[in-house]
């Protein structure tokens, strides 16, 4: 879009400009602002408009995001691909320039402000992908350039060593010097007891009297002739060492700097594309400060040149603003405006071209959000020369040679704005030019906008189609326009009425009206009749919206409290669950400790039960031995023919009953059920047992001689089957809390195999119970995938 510099002006965007970049930090953002100008591709306006929505998003969340810190190092990236050797303080606006650029990139991909928010920004991420992140040349421009832009002494083992040398030249020449200052035959020869340089040579004053006696170098003389600054001949050596000593320090430093610079040529490049890319940012955030500023949103870009704009505000005008609303295009495609010459016009007319110019531009516009903006391929404006919104003041001079030029080049996709056409010539002939004009340029399909104050333009307007009028209201009491724009009314001079209100003589005005018709006289009239019922009808509106704006108001009120009720239930559910939570974690650590008291106290009497166990078994012995005398026989007898499926026998080395299953095999074992288990033993490990009675009398004896209670009845397994998993919690989490007060190590917990869904339901429980140490499924001989193995505490 090629808009000329006169057209920018007239439409004041170049103090929007200004505006803009005041809000930019480096000098090459506010270039950007100096060639910013509208575009006319709509993919363009688009993509300008939604960086500004998201610079404004991310300021929102994250109001101190800026490139602050970064510097304008363009000349110092440049003289670096030429081969000069950086100075330290370029280095470190450079490493400063590469932080906030790695900064800026780390908050707008990873950092937890944005992150949430960071789908909408994808504008800026694209902006931010430029740069290339340098922490290796910031650490290593860190370590050896000091923040006073000094090089350091850990730039470089040379460097500190040599620094060491120079600090110990120094001492031992203050030494010497110290020396001589104090030394009596000396001190008459001195002008005054201090010591100075003159270059990088160490001297003392001298009275010139004396200069002959002094031993040494003389290196300047007073003003007055009077002192001499001489070098002592001891100090000449230590003058020597220490220069060449500076030398060498200058070499290294030469050579630090020569070295970091080379860092910094290999990655110029990307160090000049992040800096643009910190530039561009820089610009864009620019962009949303002055929407913040002026209380700017962006507009529905059309893909048609039409113009809604919902109270619109000229940015520029200071004070109280009487919002402009306003349609162009769909209707009609071209408004006149008719009334008298007192501004409000002219503010009407370059408010409409300062909007197009700042949308096409990527700037918002302080417009209601519903506002909406085709994209004009050129913009036209024909204006005097002393306009001046900002004092609100009009002045007009007719421009027929920039008309011409605009008849030449306007198309279907211009807007073309005239302020006074046709005036500074006859009236007639003015008011015949402009109907012509407006004529041809309607035919061409132009939107526009066309200010005037002959009357001869009103009726044309009413009876064109395409045309529509339009009047700012003015008020007669206080003699200005209230910048209210009026469409469908046509303007009238307000002539009579204002030569009333300042006083012109009764008489004359009569004397006047006798000049106008009649005819004249009542379309004055009814014009006047009209803006009084626009004024109404508007005042009718404003109420009709204030009614609007308030239930709209109650509403979201009332949406507001509903949200903070169902809030508040939510907080006051989560917080009962919460307390219940609490409270049940607090009976469980209650009964814990309980658990652990009744253990401790447990200690004691186990001692004693293990003394009774110890005891019983001994019996269990003898009593065995006892039993198995008679008709039981020994294993060793046992023939396999004596063995069959069936017998109850009783197995020495665990010491528990079983029944046979099998016949023997060729090796001579059997398989006995003991229990849960099924065991395949020798013959000769099992005794039969004859005698029932026996077997019952063998088992009561062990309980008697063990005198325990709880600890031996309790079972070391539980059957869960046919529970649901809710419910199996529960028994299980009883009979562990027992089997752990009865001193139990390990049971079993049978489960089923089934679908598994108990199986699983019983492991989560037991991964979180405090008496678990671990647990297992059972093996072959336990009940395989049915059962589960548990080791308590």
């Amino acid at each position: 879009m090629e808009l000329s510099e006169r057209v920018l002006g007239k439409l004041d965007f170049m103090k929007i400009k200004e505006q803009l970049s005041g809000y930019c930090i480096l000098a090459r953002a506010k270039e950007m602002v100096e060639g910013l100008v509208p575009s006319s591709e709509i993919r363009e306006v688009r993509n300008r408009l939604r960086e500004t929505d998201e610079a404004k998003i991310l300021l929102r969340f994250n109001p101190l995001f800026s490139v602050r810190g970064a510097k304008e190092i363009r000349p110092s990236v440049e003289r670096c691909a030429r081969g000069g050797i950086l100075q330290p303080e370029e280095l470190l606006e450079i490493k400063d320039t590469v932080r906030v650029a790695r900064q800026v990139k780390n908050i707008l991909t990873e950092d937890g402000t944005a992150k949430s928010n960071v789908a909408e920004l994808f504008s800026l991420r694209g902006i931010v992908s430029e740069v290339a992140p340098q922490k290796p040349l910031e650490d290593e421009i860190s370590r050896c350039i000091n923040e006073d832009g000094k090089i350091d002494d850990k730039a470089s083992e040379d460097l500190a060593k040599i620094r060491r040398m120079i600090t110990g030249i120094h001492q031992r020449l203050k030494d010497v010097l110290d020396g001589i200052m104090r030394n009596p035959a000396t001190q008459k020869m001195l002008q005054d007891r201090v010591i100075t340089t003159r270059g990088d040579r160490y001297v003392v004053p001298v009275k010139q009297e004396y200069g002959s006696a002094f031993n040494g170098i003389v290196h300047d003389q007073s003003a007055s002739g009077a002192t001499l600054f001489i070098e002592p001949a001891a100090v000449v050596q230590l003058g020597n060492e220490l220069r060449e000593a500076v030398l060498r320090e200058n070499r290294e430093v030469q050579r630090i700097l020569q070295q970091l610079t080379a860092i910094v040529a290999v990655k110029v490049d990307e160090i000049a594309a992040s800096f643009e890319a910190l530039a561009r940012l820089d610009f864009v955030l620019a962009k949303a400060l002055l929407s913040d500023k002026m209380n700017a949103g962006s507009p529905l870009v059309l893909n048609k040149p039409q113009i809604k704009l919902n109270k619109a505000r000229h940015p520029l005008l200071s004070g109280k603003v009487v919002p402009l609303s306003i349609e162009l295009g769909e209707d009609f495609n071209i408004l006149v405006i008719t009334g008298p010459n007192t501004g409000g016009k002219t503010v009407t007319l370059k408010t409409v071209g300062l909007m197009s110019v700042m949308m096409q531009s990527g700037l918002h516009i302080p417009a209601e959000s519903d506002s909406k903006l085709g994209v004009f391929r050129k913009i036209f404006i024909d204006i005097g020369d002393e306009q001046s919104v900002e004092q609100s003041l009009s002045t007009f001079s007719g421009h027929l040679k920039n008309i011409v030029g605009i008849v030449k080049e306007a198309d279907d996709k211009s807007l073309v704005l005239f302020d006074e056409i046709g005036a500074g010539t006859d009236p007639a002939e003015g008011a015949a030019l402009a109907m012509a004009i407006i004529s041809e340029l309607l035919d061409r399909g132009c939107r526009g906008i066309a200010t005037t104050h002959y009357g001869t333009l009103k009726t044309f307007a009413y009876n064109t189609a395409g045309l529509e009028n339009a009047s700012v209201e003015f008020d007669p009491e206080t003699l200005s326009p209230t910048y209210r724009l009026m469409i469908g009314i046509p303007g009238r001079s307000n002539a009579f009425s204002i030569a009333e209100r300042l006083g012109l003589q009764k008489n004359i005005l009569d004397l006047a009206k006798t000049y106008i018709s009649e005819r004249q006289m009542k379309v004055s009239d009814l014009l006047e009749n009209l803006e009084e019922t626009q004024r109404e009808i508007e005042l009718g509106k404003l109420k009709i919206q204030e009614e609007l704006q308030k239930v709209t108001r109650e509403n979201a009120q009332i949406a507001e409290k509903a949200r903070l009720m169902d809030e508040k239930y939510e907080e006051i559910v989560q917080k009962a669950k919460e307390e219940a939570m609490e409270i049940v974690r607090g009976s469980k650590h209650e009964a814990e400790k309980v658990i652990l008291e009744i253990k401790e106290a447990q200690k004691e009497e186990q001692k004693k039960q293990q003394a009774a166990i110890e005891k019983a078994r001994q019996g269990l012995k003898k009593l065995s031995e006892g039993l198995y005398s008679g008709k039981e026989r020994s294993g060793g007898n046992l023939r396999p023919e004596q063995v069959k499926p069936g017998q109850l026998v009783y197995l020495p080395n665990l010491r528990q009953k079983g029944q046979v299953i099998t016949k023997p095999d060729h090796n001579g074992e059997v398989v006995v059920q003991a229990g849960i288990l099924k065991i395949s033993v020798s013959i000769s490990e099992i005794r039969i047992i004859d005698e029932t009675r026996k077997a019952e009398h063998f088992e009561k004896t062990i309980r008697g001689s063990m005198g325990l209670s709880k600890a031996v009845t309790l079972r070391s397994e539980v059957d869960l089957r046919g529970r649901m998993v809710d419910e199996a919690e529960g028994i299980l989490d009883k009979y562990l809390d027992d089997a752990v007060l009865t001193g139990i190590n390990q049971v079993s917990i049978i489960h089923g195999k089934g679908t598994g869904s108990l199986r699983n339901g019983v492991h989560q429980f037991l991964k979180r119970h405090p008496h678990v140490v671990s647990f297992r499924l059972g093996e072959y001989g336990e009940g395989d995938s049915g059962v589960t193995i548990v080791d308590l505490k």
